[in-house]
């Protein structure tokens, strides 16, 4: 099944979408699961990974996005200038405060991530991990040198 009523445009890496409901629109739209638009985040600096934009726009300030990772990859330290919050989809997924021990989760799992707190993300190696993310603000990733805790 297609999407109906998309506006996605993609530059360079960079992941564009109309803003959230808006109080002109006329017509809703529904996507399935097997026609998510998925894209490549960034192929030589996380292969695998792959993120949708439900809304918002992550370039500049507050979206919702589908980030897929597959079995066994790992985030590598790092943090965000904005908070977000986060929801397991599918799989199980380890998330890692800096000076905490990991928690790991299933579907509906949920956890909330300080702007500019340490943390490390795992998808575990039992299979492909779907999570929805809220970011509060503009999206970026800022990597930490550091050994694994």
């Amino acid at each position: 099944m297609e999407r109906t009523n998309t506006s996605r445009t993609s530059k360079s890496k960079k992941y564009s979408r109309d803003a959230g409901p808006k109080a002109e629109a006329t017509q809703g739209s529904f996507t399935t699961s097997d026609a998510i638009p998925w894209k490549p985040v960034d192929a030589k600096k996380h292969p695998g990974l792959m993120m949708s934009v439900v809304w918002g726009n992550p370039n500049k300030g507050a979206s919702l996005i589908l980030q897929k990772y597959p079995a066994g990859m790992k985030s590598g330290w790092h943090w965000h200038t904005a908070a977000y919050d986060g929801v397991v989809i599918q799989g199980n997924f380890t998330h890692t405060f800096k000076g905490a021990a990991p928690q790991t989760g299933g579907p509906g799992s949920v956890w909330s991530q300080p702007a500019r707190q340490v943390h490390n993300d795992k998808c575990e190696e039992s299979g492909d991990s779907i999570i929805a993310v809220y970011f509060h603000g503009k999206l970026d990733f800022i990597p930490v040198p550091m050994k694994a805790q």
